[in-house]
């Protein structure tokens, strides 16, 4: 009889000892490994709750946590965890991720900061003059870094001469620059300036392809920088020319 009871007892304890070792609270350790192995927010917090875990982190805990790429709102519900306590929120300060039991929320980087900004005026004094009998157009556009930050496609005045002796018709076509100003990402960049005349598609492959000047400037965050530029027509070559 002896025997038998002990046997049971044996069993009893055998049959017990793995939900006992199932439900020894987690490590910080323990959830490091659980994020580098990409296992998501809401299966960490469910297995934390399970296993009635609860953490006093410390720096070091902070930046191994951080290095796994543990999100705000996991390290926030691991510290405000306590025993006896209310369970703690897990919403999000704006800007940080939540975490739910929906899952790990996408994007949980806080929001990368927008740029940083300056004011950028392009002042060009002088006017672009085409003498032609052909219908054309002229253009004027302004690249930073390649990227178009302005354009303008209306000339200001259109004269039409016809000789008297010859009954030709001659159209000329007056564009003046003038002034823009806009906002750009602080920091060193490449400002382009491109004008042309012709029947052609106004793309940026073919304003790229009639540059006038270029020059690096460098934008302060917050300040207002201004490039004045004086311009005038190269009757020879029939182009639009920074001259300073």
């Amino acid at each position: 009889m002896t025997q038998r009871l002990y046997g049971l007892v044996l069993i009893a304890v055998v049959a017990l000892a793995p939900a006992t070792a199932s439900a020894q609270p987690m490590t910080v350790d323990e959830v490091v490994k659980l994020l580098n192995n990409d296992i998501s927010d809401s299966i960490i917090v469910a297995r934390i709750e399970e296993t009635n875990s609860y953490f006093s982190l410390s720096i070091d805990d902070l930046i191994d946590l951080r290095g796994a790429d543990a999100s705000d709102g996991l390290v926030r519900y691991m510290i405000m965890r306590k025993p006896g306590g209310p369970p703690p929120s897990t919403a999000g300060t704006p800007g940080e991720v939540e975490v739910n039991v929906m899952g790990r929320v996408s994007g949980e980087k806080p929001a990368t900061a927008p740029d940083k900004l300056a004011e950028l005026t392009v002042k060009v004094e002088g006017k672009y003059v085409v003498t032609s009998q052909a219908d054309l157009n002229v253009w004027y556009a302004a690249y930073l870094d390649g990227k178009r930050i302005y354009y303008k496609d209306q000339w200001q005045s259109i004269y039409s001469i016809t000789t008297a002796e010859t009954g030709v018709g001659t159209t000329k076509r007056i564009l003046e620059p003038g002034s823009f100003t806009v906002k750009v990402p602080a920091g060193t960049h490449t400002l382009a300036l491109a004008c042309w005349s012709g029947r052609q598609v106004p793309t940026d492959d073919v304003g790229k392809a009639n540059i006038i000047y270029s020059k690096q400037i460098t934008a302060v965050e917050g300040q207002s920088l201004t490039v004045n530029l004086v311009g005038e027509t190269d009757t020879t070559s029939d182009t639009f020319v920074i001259v300073r």
